[in-house]
C-alpha cells in the first residue's frame, strides 16, 4: 500500500509557563499535548482531547494546529 494511502498520525503541543503564569517572562515553560490527531489519505484530519471528550474535523492538520494555536508534531514513521 502506498504511504500517501496511510493515515498519518500526529499531536497538537503547546508551550506553558512552569509557574502557570500567564505574563511573558522568561521562565521556564514546559511544552503540553493538547490533542492527537489521524490525518486521512484525503487530507482532511481529525482531532480528539487527551481527555477524550473534545472532538474536531479539519480540513488539514496545520488548520488544526492553527486554529488551536498549538504547533503540529507529526508521530512515527510517518514523521520522516
Amino acid at each position: 500500500m502506498p504511504v500517501d494511502d496511510l493515515p498519518r498520525m500526529f499531536a497538537l503541543v503547546q508551550e506553558f509557563d512552569e509557574d502557570d503564569e500567564d505574563d511573558e517572562r522568561d521562565g521556564p515553560r514546559s511544552p503540553e499535548v493538547v490533542a492527537y490527531g489521524l490525518a486521512l489519505p484525503d487530507g482532511t484530519a481529525a482531532t480528539v482531547t487527551r481527555s477524550g471528550y473534545g472532538f474536531g474535523r479539519w480540513t488539514n492538520a496545520h488548520r488544526a494546529a492553527h486554529r488551536l494555536g498549538s504547533d503540529l508534531v507529526w508521530l512515527g514513521e510517518s514523521a520522516v
